[in-house]
């Protein structure tokens, strides 16, 4: 009996210690996930417009808009960055492509409120119509290109918006709950409903273009593959394999051949 006892009280004490740890973890995944501290980076030293928008909870988001260079027809690009904001030298590869337009999420550079993972899907949302409405973009001109992180808001606006004219992600996850059980395994059992991209992923009828950095060390080229698998409304989708440069920069000479 005794034996038993002792039993029950260390089951107990390790259930304790797994809840306080898995609830401590969840707790900190904002600034874990949203990592805007350093998304101050230096703005473009070339042409583009800052435009503030409101989102659903009143804050101004900013969006950075940058003019094709030279090309007709060409298509809207809605470039949404990763965790640590937008990328300078994003810019003038997918200018080469179309008219870009980047929001930064709540938190980030201009942008005023706290990156979670609603205001940045709201950023997101938002940002697709005021380019709609405000800026008389057709949406069948619209590709949404998720970076990283953003290929979560990206994969989110897409389920939304199935008149855009495509969705390109590169480097991107499922969700955090399947990145945070690589290296924290059972603590992750809370964090389900952060940037659960595969949830949205099921929704896209849009054609989608899935490019993956093998050797990324950042977002293991199997979480790629994952989400790539639950895009099963699209009749017209691709996975590529990139097998050059990095996470940060993928390879815009192959991703360029779907920003048209």
């Amino acid at each position: 009996m005794k034996y038993l006892k002792w039993t029950g009280i260390s089951l107990t004490a390790l259930f304790v210690l797994w809840l306080l740890a898995s609830l401590f973890l969840t707790s900190q995944a904002g600034s874990l996930v949203f990592n805007n501290t350093v998304s101050w980076a230096p703005v473009p030293n070339f042409g583009y417009e800052l435009d503030f928008i409101e989102n659903g909870e009143g804050n101004n988001i900013s969006v950075w808009s940058f003019e094709a260079q030279g090309k007709a027809n060409s298509p809207a690009i809605l470039y949404l960055h990763g965790n640590s904001g937008r990328i300078n030298d994003m810019f003038p590869e997918l200018v080469k492509y179309g008219t870009v337009y980047s929001p930064a999420y709540p938190g980030y550079h201009e942008s005023e409120g706290q990156p979670n993972t609603d205001s940045v899907y709201d950023a997101a949302l938002t940002t697709y119509d005021w380019m709609v409405e405000e800026q008389g973009v057709n949406e069948e001109d619209i590709i949404i290109f998720g970076h990283s992180m953003g290929g979560s808001p990206a994969t989110y606006t897409a389920s939304k918006r199935p008149n855009a004219k495509k969705l390109i992600l590169a480097n991107t996850f499922s969700s955090i709950q399947s990145m945070c059980f690589n290296d924290y395994s059972i603590l992750c059992a809370f964090s389900g409903n952060i940037l659960n991209t595969a949830r949205y992923a099921e929704d896209v009828s849009i054609p989608v273009r899935h490019y993956a950095y093998e050797d990324d060390l950042d977002v293991p080229f199997e979480e790629n593959k994952k989400l790539f698998e639950y895009f099963d409304n699209s009749d017209d989708k691709e996975f590529i394999t990139m097998d050059q440069f990095t996470h940060t920069y993928p390879d815009f000479d192959l991703i360029g051949e779907e920003l048209r």
